[in-house]
């Protein structure tokens, strides 16, 4: 994710005539894919975990549906297989990357076929203006559009939920698990369970949020933890920015920080003797909250050190 910041940083200067619109407004932008049922369509939010950093988009199920400029802009950049067949494909597939006013840009990942041709004779694109067609190209285990919206040429990536028209989002979050975790071994904690622990451990929180339907298992968008009465930790997946060669959240939370094992991180706590309370609070993307505790009977044992 450090060379997708390098990129954008070094064309900043080049499209710095595009700020020229409402300084501080926030901008209306239009789905970048029209006419499906799209509720049903998300599949993965801003935020998840993605083994080792942040999914930094949003993918919407779909194949070879017409994608869509989110808003009026310049074509900053497209790589297809085509430009060069004998190299290796990479990630992201067939990619085109569009600037918009304000500092805004926009990526459209893994689609299909060869570039359309208004990427290969306009310089210019109009919001709604075909881009692309949805594929399966790059690491990609199914047909979809990944999504990316930025600010400040990159430096900052935001939850592009906030910035599109609302869709009807019916369940909460749910707060499934809690798991404590000893090297590469894990257990399910039950609340109410009775454990032994020498020292501090990993505790980690099955959260997800179905959508519209209980098979969709998506990200949250915010969380806060609380134990034993005392905050802990809170964050909000609506952006994250690149600080000190981390991915960050706006308030300061990196990747490790946030995740352990592809599941949330309530953090490496050092339960004490007796009843211990772990509160999670969780929101999903359309402001639905969850919330609930697990109780923790705790006796502490030597470490034989």
């Amino acid at each position: 994710m450090a060379s997708f910041l390098f990129f954008f940083v070094s064309f900043s200067l080049i499209f710095m005539s595009l700020r020229a619109e409402g300084p501080g407004t926030k901008p209306s932008f239009q789905w970048p894919i029209q006419g499906l049922d799209l509720p049903g369509l998300i599949t993965s939010t801003f935020g998840e975990s993605r083994k080792d950093h942040f999914h930094n988009g949003l993918d919407i199920s779909s194949v070879f549906q017409p994608v869509r400029s989110l808003e009026k802009g310049f074509v900053l950049y497209s790589r297809y297989a085509e430009d060069n067949p004998f190299e290796e494909e990479r990630g992201s597939g067939n990619i085109v990357w569009i600037a918009h006013n304000e500092g805004y840009i926009s990526g459209y990942y893994h689609l299909a076929g060869s570039r359309h041709e208004n990427i290969r004779n306009k310089r210019e694109v109009e919001a709604g203006d075909i881009v692309g067609v949805s594929g399966n190209t790059g690491h990609s285990t199914g047909g979809h559009l990944h999504f990316v919206l930025g600010k400040d040429y990159g430096k900052t990536l935001l939850d592009p939920l906030q910035f599109l028209p609302p869709i009807e989002d019916k369940i909460p979050p749910q707060i499934a698990n809690m798991f404590i975790h000893v090297g590469e071994t894990y257990t399910n904690i039950n609340d109410g369970d009775n454990i032994n622990v020498s020292k501090a451990f990993p505790l980690t929180i099955s959260i997800i949020d179905a959508g519209v339907k209980n098979s969709q298992r998506r990200g949250i968008r915010d969380v806060e933890y609380i134990f034993n009465g005392e905050a802990l930790k809170k964050t909000s997946f609506n952006s994250i920015h690149f600080d000190k060669g981390k991915w960050k959240t706006a308030n300061g939370y990196s990747f490790d920080d946030l995740f352990f094992k592809d599941r949330y991180l309530a953090g490496v706590l050092n339960l004490k003797t007796g009843e211990n309370i772990i509160k999670v609070i969780a929101s999903d993307f359309s402001g639905q909250k969850s919330e609930r505790s697990f109780s923790v009977n705790v006796t502490r044992i030597s470490s034989g050190n």
